[in-house]
């Protein structure tokens, strides 16, 4: 699939090649999967800290086509059943329009023929008394080394919360009380929840002001792991928080050797990890960075699994840190506009590290201790004492 139009524009076009041509007079369903971001807007703008939230999701009850569309209808399956208001149409179907059961409100079906672009503009209103989450940014970054044996991930989320503001100054006490029952919504962010690898050791937390103490790490060796992390603060509508976490693996879970050709090593990590909130959560951009061990050579990179890929940038570089001579190789990743279901895409990274390289820390170790004890034993060798003087 390719596309045909400038990104900043609001429709975009694309070509769909198939494997094979398909034949006359015959039929393909095709399931197009499709994100829409910064859609939702909190109506009031402003609430109480103990009042419930609404959000207002504005769209086209014709479904936005490039091609004359014969029958079409759109259902929305909301978090709530209470729908104070939404958009009625007129003229557009024989029954009542929208439809609404439950949860679910579904705008048609039009038997009319729909031309090509058209829309009308409708909106639905409906309870919603959690966090919208957005983060503006998140770096990902992870090391790889084979002399530790060890796979070290680290997340950097820089936060906030873009559902409705509070009309007036955050009262403690409030908070402090509803705390006290169970599953009390609130439209604050209380929690959030990492799921991690088997496996997986050495959690940390911390924000700016240092580490933050109310977390708590389910390790488990077999299934999934648990890291829960409360902010230091209840964050509310339009504030902000940024923090990091980090975790350790075992290498040989993510890297495996291949025989042919030598000195190869395959690593595979998924390209997003981190906090995973039922209400989901925005990345308004990802920077995702691999360092490898320095001296080894990335032969090539390809994306695994997932069907909504974003488009990615690359960039290698090198990273140098302690003790480093030439830098550790690195494989940057950008993308703009990710969602949570990116969660199944992998990384696959093919890169050559020779025994030559691997023994290039240890020599540098060595030679700079050496260094050291000789420039200690020449100086220890100066006569530096003071002698009487000779009449």
């Amino acid at each position: 699939m390719r596309s045909r139009t400038n990104v900043s524009r609001p429709s975009q076009y694309y070509i769909v090649t198939f494997a094979d041509p398909l034949a006359s007079q015959s039929q393909l369903t095709l399931a197009i999967s499709y994100h829409v971001l910064g859609a939702l807007t909190p109506l009031p703008a402003q609430i109480q800290q103990q009042d419930k939230q609404y959000l207002t999701y504005s769209f086209s009850a014709y479904f936005p086509s490039a091609y004359a569309t014969l029958k079409q209808k759109t259902n929305i399956k909301l978090s709530s059943a209470e729908i104070p208001d939404y958009t009625t149409t007129t003229g557009l179907s024989k029954s009542k329009d929208p439809e609404v059961q439950g949860t679910k409100i579904t705008y048609g079906p039009y038997d009319t023929k729909v031309e090509a672009g058209a829309i009308y503009p409708v909106s639905v209103r409906y309870e919603f008394t959690k966090p919208v989450l957005v983060a503006s940014v998140l770096e990902r970054d992870i090391e790889v080394s084979h002399w530790g044996g060890n796979l070290a991930t680290e997340e950097r989320y820089w936060l906030r919360n873009d559902g409705a503001t509070l009309k007036d100054n955050f009262d403690r006490v409030i908070w402090a009380t509803s705390n006290f029952y169970q599953n009390m919504p609130s439209s604050a962010l209380k929690e959030l929840r990492v799921p991690l690898k088997p496996g997986s050791v050495d959690p940390y937390y911390t924000d700016d002001i240092g580490n933050v103490s109310t977390s708590r790490y389910r390790p488990s060796e077999v299934r999934e792991a648990s890291l829960e992390l409360k902010p230091r603060y209840p964050v509310f509508g339009g504030w902000k928080y940024s923090f990091r976490i980090g975790w350790n693996n075992v290498l040989s879970s993510s890297v495996r050797k291949l025989k042919t050709p030598a000195n190869t090593y395959v690593l595979s990590v998924p390209l997003l990890e981190g906090s995973k909130m039922r209400e989901g959560v925005q990345y308004e951009r990802l920077d995702f960075r691999i360092v490898l061990p320095e001296g080894s050579k990335i032969t090539k990179w390809e994306i695994s699994g997932g069907t909504n890929v974003p488009l990615l940038t690359e960039q290698q570089g090198l990273h140098k840190t302690f003790m480093d001579t030439l830098g550790r190789t690195t494989l940057s990743l950008s993308a703009i506009n990710v969602v949570d279901e990116l969660r199944d895409i992998q990384v696959l990274v093919s890169y050559e590290y020779t025994f030559t390289n691997a023994l290039r820390k240890p020599l540098s170790i060595i030679a700079g201790f050496a260094t050291v004890f000789v420039v200690v034993w020449s100086v220890s060798l100066i006569d530096t004492s003071i002698g009487r003087k000779q009449k």
